[in-house]
């Protein structure tokens, strides 16, 4: 397959889908450098400004998605499910940037739905400051901040990313391949506002919809009661992401999220510049 425009160029294409109002673009061929794959990022982030992350995964291959900046990406890697699958229901196994082999499918309804890889340890969720927790998974460390703290911060909803960064500084975090800051909201349902960094490719978003940051709010909910949970999370976007969490004497055993994908199926072209001598055929 040749995807070079000029000496200067190559041509890539992706598509857009939309988890959980999470826009996020997966690049139809993965087999690029960690350079190439930065560049990529950025050139689409510039070219669709509603796009909060890219991963890369290839038809032709066994089912496989890698993140930009390495990161994991429960988001993703439903969207690329619903593309391996073509939106059919059916369950697959997805590797995740190499070394992540996760259950993933779509569920008769049309929900897309991965489980998360969780870490295994005794700092798995652990309480930073009195409401502050501090979750840890697989290529992913997210603070929850629950409701009664971070209603002060949401008072200031322009400033979330700023107070995010200072979270990030004040744990120590910038090591990691990506932090989560969830700021909790809680009326007659419970809502996440998330603010994600990745390290990588050095970007900071307030997240339109988090996977990540869904499963890490259940977690602590499914930790502080002791219970297994099923919880309706909303994000910003106004839509919601379910997560199912399992838990036994206090260790998280399994978590799920789902819920609805959107994807028009268009494939869009952009031209990237090379940053090194690219011979693809």
């Amino acid at each position: 397959m040749k995807q070079s425009v000029n000496s200067n160029f190559f041509q890539v294409e992706y598509i857009k889908f939309t988890p959980g109002g999470n826009d996020t673009a997966l690049v139809l061929t993965k087999n690029y450098s960690t350079e190439e794959k930065k560049a990529i990022n950025d050139v689409i982030l510039k070219y669709d400004k509603s796009i909060e992350q890219v991963g890369f995964v290839d038809a032709e291959q066994f089912p496989e998605l890698q993140m930009a900046g390495g990161e994991f990406c429960g988001n993703a890697t439903r969207s690329a499910a619903y593309y391996y699958l073509k939106g059919q229901a059916g369950t697959i196994k997805v590797l995740v940037n190499g070394h992540d082999e996760i259950n993933a499918g779509v569920y008769e309804n049309g929900e897309a739905w991965c489980e998360i890889p969780l870490y295994h340890g005794n700092d798995v969720i652990i309480e930073r400051e009195s409401g502050i927790y501090q979750v840890k998974m697989n290529g992913m460390i997210s603070i929850v901040i629950r409701e009664d703290i971070a209603k002060k911060y949401l008072q200031e909803k322009d400033k979330l990313k700023e107070f995010a960064v200072q979270f990030i500084e004040k744990y120590e975090l910038r090591e990691n391949e990506a932090v989560g800051v969830m700021f909790l909201e809680r009326n007659n349902k419970l809502k996440i506002h998330p603010v994600v960094w990745v390290r990588n490719i050095n970007t900071l978003y307030y997240e339109t919809g988090c996977g990540s940051g869904t499963t890490a709010t259940a977690m602590v909910e499914a930790f502080l009661k002791n219970e297994n949970q099923k919880l309706e999370i909303f994000q910003p976007s106004g839509l919601a992401i379910t997560a199912e969490i399992t838990i036994e004497n206090k260790q998280i055993k399994k978590a799920v999220i789902s819920g609805k994908v959107h994807t028009d199926n268009q494939i869009v072209n952009v031209n990237i510049l090379k940053v090194r001598t690219i011979n693809r055929i």
